[in-house]
């Protein structure tokens, strides 16, 4: 395999990994800290908050100075930030260093896509893009399990596995040819404020703030009215002129807000209700990404014989009721088979989601409409690991206050279905 596609997989591969390996350690991380419990997945709120921010700025930062570059900046950036978290004595420490590798992960999330077009042959990049994907799924998959096993070990060592991949990446990427950027301009303000406006909206989520968080959201409608007319728009807002990729975007969202909290929550409360340990943890949830995984070709099949809208709204209304019933009994004896199907009701969605979206913008927009999915995709994770904060912050007891984020999560998803099938009816 060439050096320089195998860096670019295991850059795809360090964001999931390390997202759900440090979902399962939360607890061992929280207790070694002197951290509340139920304020845990606040460490995963600052990681995935700054994703979300920065990702869609540095995926135009990179058109401009070149994705070579901001790739291996970004390389460099989530080695240091994740090294420093390793090594972080306090929870302040801590906080500051995720910030860190999350503005690494965002540049290397904003750039890696577009970097395997630049160095993949046109005939070898649909094989490419599968292994990239590929990629990402062995990282869910294994994350959980590793993650688990590290932590017996102290939480420190969960983080270690991203700095050493992303030395190797860095690396392995070498100095692969790749074109010149284009000289554009890169206008600060539209970027900055969109950063901003979505810290501000997660922040005042995780805090109970709703002011707060309606200030972000006004931020970010303000950012799109100024974005409207520029030439290099950070965000193309033009696409949302598009229903099908507007409800595609929205949908992929709300998926993602009704999904993402769930591991970390039930992790949380697997190893302090339940007394299991953050092995039997990563292995337990394991089979929500294992089941993602292996479906998510099925999903492809049923979506070239079906309408993938119809299929979606499927899979959406699956993942409301197993995250219901999970909200009714979330207890370690139902939950590798509900775990099973949340996963199964994932990928049902999400596979047929994705595939409406390069068809419903022209070929040059393709792009910036991968980007703008990715984004949803990104700050969806970002809100629902926010609201699983405020929700077990608030709650009397760890089990109380799972239950009710897991029935939001499932009317969420319910949302979800509906939007689905409004828009298979549509057509």
């Amino acid at each position: 395999m060439d050096r320089a596609l195998l860096s670019i997989l295991l850059s795809s591969f360090i964001t999931p990994f390390s997202q759900s390996a440090i979902g399962v350690a939360l607890l061992v991380l929280a207790r070694d800290l002197g951290v509340p419990s139920t304020g845990a997945i606040t460490f995963l709120v600052v990681l995935t908050l700054t994703i979300a921010a920065f990702v869609l700025p540095f995926g135009r930062l990179a058109d401009a100075l070149g994705h070579m570059r901001v790739f291996k900046a970004g390389l460099g950036v989530v080695a240091a930030g994740f090294a420093a978290a390793a090594l972080s004595p306090h929870a302040s420490l801590l906080y500051a260093s995720l910030i860190v590798a999350g503005v690494g992960l965002a540049a290397v999330f904003g750039s890696n896509n577009a970097l395997l077009f630049q160095i993949v042959p046109p005939e070898r990049r649909g094989t490419a893009v599968g292994l990239n994907s590929t990629s990402v799924y062995i990282g869910l998959v294994t994350g959980p399990v590793a993650g688990g096993y590290l932590a017996q070990a102290g939480w420190r060592f969960v983080l270690l596995p991203a700095v050493v991949i992303a030395i190797v990446s860095y690396v392995l990427i070498g100095k692969a040819p790749v074109s010149r950027p284009r000289f554009t301009s890169f206008d600060i303000a539209g970027p900055a404020l969109f950063a901003a406006s979505i810290i501000t909206a997660i922040v005042g989520i995780d805090v109970g703030a709703w002011h707060v968080a309606v200030l972000g959201a006004a931020g970010l409608a303000l950012t799109f009215v100024l974005e409207l007319n520029r030439q290099d728009p950070v965000v193309e807002v033009r696409l949302f002129c598009n229903v099908v990729f507007t409800a595609s975007v929205v949908a992929a969202f709300l998926n993602y807000l009704s999904t993402a909290a769930l591991p970390p929550s039930l992790s949380l409360l697997f190893q302090e209700a339940y007394n299991l340990t953050a092995r039997e943890a990563g292995a337990l949830l394991s089979l929500q990404e294992f089941a993602m995984a292996a479906f998510a070709p099925v999903a492809g099949r049923l979506s070239d014989r079906a309408p993938p809208s119809i299929v979606a709204t499927a899979g959406a209304a699956l993942l409301a009721a197993s995250l219901y019933a999970f909200s009714q009994s979330p207890a370690t004896s139902t939950a590798p088979l509900l775990l099973f199907l949340t996963g199964v009701g994932f990928a049902l969605f999400i596979v047929p989601n994705t595939t409406l979206v390069p068809s419903s913008v022209p070929p040059s927009r393709r792009g910036m409409a991968s980007a703008l999915v990715a984004e949803a995709r990104v700050l969806g994770q970002s809100a629902s690991n926010a609201m699983a904060s405020f929700y077990l912050k608030n709650a009397p007891n760890m089990s109380v206050g799972v239950s009710a984020l897991l029935a939001l999560l499932a009317y969420l998803s319910l949302i979800t279905a509906f939007l689905s099938l409004a828009r298979a009816l549509s057509h």
